[in-house]
């Protein structure tokens, strides 16, 4: 079985997926779109544990000229280019009987059929830089830095939920898996978070790959005291912008954030430690 390029193929799906799911402005196709985003996401996970068990080898990387096939103007076309996607996954499931991919076969095939009914029709402007917030008024240096954060933080987290989701299939300790498990949720939430509200400011931007050296062979341990510190600068981030921003919704949502962000560094410390006594 060729187990990088079906990787390849689920970790593009759910970019594709993700990112879709706020570029468009129907809420009933935004959730499911979302829904599949975090199927597709279960879907690498599960190869990338099959992979690993088999001692196939793979990394995580992905083609961006596929990746920027979603920037369309339209949201009847963005669906499009998102059904192609999931034919191209069930075409490499073709001859392939197993628990795994048969689990994949079944989900695409639904979600295929299921996205036949989407009813599309509005222009995309998550990429026309228009900068502005619907129903917020920010000044000029609040929008300046708010601007500058999404697009920082909405490439920081897609990073993080590589590398957790690498980290989550190449360790054996039940506590560091479960650790980098909900490490990598709390990425895809945020990233979400992130991603739509660089959307509605026009300002969305798609990730790269990331270079293999941040995920492969690397020493955990020092991964993880570095990453315990860098929890620590994102909550502080969040505070300074939160004290920057004059809306008191977003205040709010960036002192969310940055709690959460406390807690990864919690959960981090929990995985270090049971790595320290494996």
């Amino acid at each position: 079985m060729d187990y990088p390029t079906l990787i390849k193929k689920q970790h593009e799906s759910f970019i594709k997926f993700i990112y879709a799911s706020v570029m468009v402005k129907e809420e009933d196709v935004r959730h499911k779109l979302n829904d599949i985003a975090l199927f597709k996401y279960r879907h690498m996970v599960w190869v990338m544990q099959d992979a690993v068990n088999k001692n196939a080898k793979f990394n995580m990387d992905f083609d961006y000229d596929e990746i920027a096939k979603i920037k369309v103007k339209e949201e009847d076309e963005l669906i499009e280019v998102l059904k192609d996607d999931l034919n191209q996954n069930i075409a490499l499931y073709e001859g392939i009987d197993e628990p795994t991919i048969n689990r994949l076969r079944s989900d695409d095939e639904f979600f295929l059929e299921e996205m036949n009914f989407f009813d599309v029709e509005g222009e995309i402007t998550a990429f026309d830089e228009h900068k502005e917030l619907p129903g917020i008024e920010l000044d000029e240096e609040s929008k300046t830095a708010l601007v500058f954060f999404l697009m920082e933080e909405t490439f920081k987290e897609y990073e993080l939920i590589t590398i957790y989701s690498y980290l989550k299939v190449h360790t054996n300790i039940a506590v560091a898996s479960c650790a980098f498990t909900d490490l990598a949720y709390d990425s895809i939430y945020h990233l979400k978070r992130f991603a739509d509200l660089a959307a509605q400011m026009g300002v969305l931007t798609l990730p790269r790959p990331i270079p293999h050296e941040k995920y492969e062979n690397i020493g955990i341990v020092e991964f993880l005291k570095e990453n315990i510190e860098e929890e620590m600068d994102a909550e502080k981030q969040c505070l300074i912008l939160a004290e920057k921003i004059g809306d008191k919704y977003l205040k709010d949502f960036l002192l969310f954030i940055s709690r959460q962000e406390v807690y990864h560094g919690e959960l981090l410390q929990r995985a270090l430690e049971a790595l320290k006594n494996s």
